[in-house]
């Protein structure tokens, strides 16, 4: 890799020491050395925990700091290593209790007029959010301030998807307009472009997953392409071919397995040890393939099509399914599907419509009747994410916004 290939994307490392000459400069970054010195360790602390120049009792209104500085340990409250979610009360079917909070954008509002991502980290209280001016950014949620952590431009570079990696120390982000992609690492403060010969026939890359064992980046290509990268050295691996255009993929939670559904309304099951279709079925009613989900469980796969149906089926499925549930909730073009971690909500939006978003009690399967309300106004959905505890719920929309919801069940993060 030389320098003109990374040479179009600015950041700054964790010592604060320009990587390459900067060609813009953001009014918001300027900050004195302590307040730099601060978020440093915001980012150092939200990423790999708690350090050990830092103490919190068990009571959080005594603080002890050990170090020289008199920084405020909040930030530790929030940015640190996450619980794992106890087993409390079951959800209960009708109402869900949800409260709207400060937009996790509030702190930057630079990601464009169309919020393309948003996703939670899988380890900490940080949220990626991404749109079409080419910029990222790194928030630390706390549902108030969601301060900004960091903001990295990527220049001429829409970012349509991007997806932090599973052990949380890089994102990935790609574009429609482009075959190549970006990996941003968290921990050393810099970017890297990654190039995608032609010759793999890739010419995007807006629609891609992660695999959950943190091994494989799986893009949907053209022509009814998969392409395989690895998640370490995002080096092309392999290509797969399904019958039709790949319009969405998921992983089982081993990743051991890979679904992918396509314009056909074929769904395809690989094994992604021999890379080989193992298994396809016909999506039921259905004529065009657009979204699908696999809860956390690997108990049920969600599949969404051009016509508003979302057909749930119970896994493992035989050679001709039947959904165990098909809902009729949504009118157009279902764009995107999300299980919250613990599998007991489906989120199920339509980026063809305002306010066209649904939360499916996954147990009882029926639809929370009082989300969104007509006083919601979440505009047309982009993108659906829930934090890892399921605490909080976020969502991206074309109106400059990264809406933050608190589902007040769940007790943790």
């Amino acid at each position: 890799m030389n320098k003109s290939e990374t040479v179009d994307c600015l950041e700054e490392n964790m010592n604060g020491k320009k990587n390459f000459k900067r060609a813009w400069r953001d009014e918001d970054d300027k900050k004195s050395n302590k307040e730099q010195r601060k978020i440093l360790k915001q980012k150092y602390v939200g990423i790999v925990g708690k350090p050990k120049w830092a103490e919190i009792t068990t009571d959080q209104s005594k603080k002890v700091l050990l170090d020289d500085e008199d920084e405020d340990l909040d930030l530790l409250k929030y940015s640190g290593n996450l619980a794992r979610t106890k087993k409390g009360v079951n959800l209960a079917k009708g109402l869900i209790g949800i409260k709207k909070l400060h937009n996790l954008n509030l702190s930057t509002s630079s990601c464009g007029k169309i919020v393309k991502s948003v996703e939670f980290h899988p380890t900490s209280s940080l949220a990626l959010i991404a749109g079409i001016s080419g910029r990222a950014s790194i928030v630390q949620v706390d549902g108030f301030k969601n301060d900004k952590l960091q903001s990295i431009k990527f220049q001429k570079f829409a970012i349509d998807c991007a997806h932090f990696t599973v052990d949380g120390k890089q994102f990935v982000a790609g574009s429609r307009t482009q075959r190549n992609f970006y990996c941003y690492d968290l921990m050393e403060g810099r970017s890297m472009f990654v190039p995608v010969h032609h010759n793999i026939g890739q010419t995007r890359m807006d629609n891609f997953c992660m695999s959950p064992d943190g091994k494989l980046i799986a893009s949907c290509g053209k022509y009814g392409e998969i392409h395989l990268f690895t998640a370490k050295s995002k080096e092309w691996i392999t290509t797969l071919k399904m019958n039709g255009a790949a319009n969405s993929l998921t992983f089982t939670n081993d990743g051991k397995r890979m679904y992918s559904f396509g314009e056909n309304g074929e769904i395809y099951e690989w094994d992604m040890n021999s890379r080989t279709c193992i298994k396809k079925f016909m999506d039921d009613g259905c004529l065009q393939g657009t979204s699908l989900a696999l809860s956390g469980d690997n108990q049920y796969l969600a599949a969404g099509s051009s016509s508003g149906v979302v057909n749930l089926y119970k896994l493992p499925c035989d050679v001709n399914p039947k959904p165990d549930k098909t809902i009729l909730n949504l009118l157009t073009t279902v764009s995107k599907l999300s299980f919250n971690k613990s599998s007991d909500i489906l989120a199920m939006v339509s980026n063809q419509k305002n306010d066209a978003i649904k939360l499916l009690h996954v147990p009882s399967k029926t639809v929370f009747s009082n989300f969104p309300t007509t006083s919601d106004n979440v505009g047309k959905v982009n993108c659906i994410d829930f934090s890892p505890n399921g605490g909080y719920l976020g969502l991206s929309n074309n109106k400059s916004e990264a809406l933050l919801y608190r589902l007040t069940h769940f007790k943790n993060y």
